[in-house]
């Protein structure tokens, strides 16, 4: 019970600590320069995550891709995205197999430079669907470099990409594609220095009985400008519209039945009135038989007209459309 202490020396002890007669030990470590400060407004995780709309752009992409791919080699093309990952330029290159075409191009009006890579045994791919072949290409891979032919099919395949490219970027940001030039050595791409981060996406290309990669590369510096367009949640209805489904949901509303009625007229009795009608009694409505009459489908007004008779049964004919603000 002796180490408990008493009110008035704990009062005492606090006393001495705020007068500064007490020292007391802390852990807090004093300022030196290998303590680096946090920021805690600043984002974490890979940078591609932080905008979700460039995953939106890549999603139209693969969907142009088909068809154009289709389209211009004569067979039909499957595209799907593998991998998107935030890495460093200089890691990005040395990921990439040799050789490869790296086609560098322009987004105007972003400065700098972005990559289309094709894998060396996709370009073959390519070549070989182009003369007539089944994709399938047996090319020994190891220090081939292009042909002239190869480089034209190449520089075809790449146009075709980016003005697909283009149009997915169309509803976000207005860009223009301008293709550059071709390399097949990375050192000599340049569009970022080896520390500059990169966003690349990685598409899977399916053709008959090949399966290669094409890859998106886009220098984080280059779309930095835009980025408040891409971090924003796009609005997917905007995206693009599926005319097979617009056709089907037309076609099924014009095959609806809508109820459509008219009223002639109106009155107001009392219920001692209601009470006393016998038959043969009329009641006087508020309206003239030639006068117009209010159309309703399904219960919404939509249409003025007059009664009358056609073929010998009742009929309606529409004079004028109730416009709905």
């Amino acid at each position: 019970m002796s180490n408990i202490l008493s009110q008035d020396e704990v009062d005492s002890l606090l006393n001495g600590i705020g007068d500064g007669k007490v020292e007391t030990e802390t852990d807090i470590p004093e300022e030196s320069g290998d303590v680096d400060v946090y920021d805690f407004r600043k984002d974490a995780g890979p940078l591609h995550l932080r905008m979700p709309t460039l995953g939106i752009i890549n999603e139209r992409l693969i969907g142009f891709m088909k068809n154009s791919l289709s389209t211009t080699t004569g067979t039909v093309v499957d595209v799907n995205i593998s991998d998107v990952e935030t890495v460093k330029f200089g890691e990005f290159c040395r990921s990439l197999p040799l050789p490869t075409s790296l086609n560098i191009f322009k987004l105007d009006p972003l400065r700098g430079y972005a990559l289309l890579v094709m894998e060396g045994s996709l370009v073959f791919a390519f070549v070989d669907t182009f003369f007539g072949g089944k994709s399938v290409s047996h090319v020994k891979l190891e220090g081939k470099s292009f042909t002239a032919i190869e480089s034209k099919i190449i520089n075809r395949v790449a146009k075709v990409v980016l003005k697909d490219l283009e149009q997915a970027w169309a509803d976000v940001y207005k860009i223009k594609t301008v293709f550059t030039r071709s390399e097949i050595d990375p050192q000599f791409a340049g569009i970022a220095t080896p520390d500059d981060m990169v966003i690349a996406a990685k598409l899977n290309i399916d053709m008959n009985n090949f399966s290669g990669n094409m890859i998106v590369c886009l220098p984080y510096a280059t779309i930095e400008p835009i980025r408040d367009h891409l971090s924003t949640r796009f609005q997917s209805a905007k995206i693009e519209i599926d005319h097979v489904w617009c056709n089907y949901i037309q076609k099924k509303i014009s095959e609806m039945s809508i109820n459509v009625n008219c009223t002639l007229g109106q009155t107001t009795i009392t219920g001692q009135e209601l009470l006393a009608l016998k038959v043969d009694d009329v009641i006087q409505l508020d309206q003239k038989t030639s006068d117009p009459v209010m159309i309703h489908a399904e219960h919404v007004p939509k249409f003025t007209g007059y009664i009358g008779s056609f073929n010998n049964k009742k009929a309606l004919k529409i004079a004028t459309k109730i416009s709905r603000s």
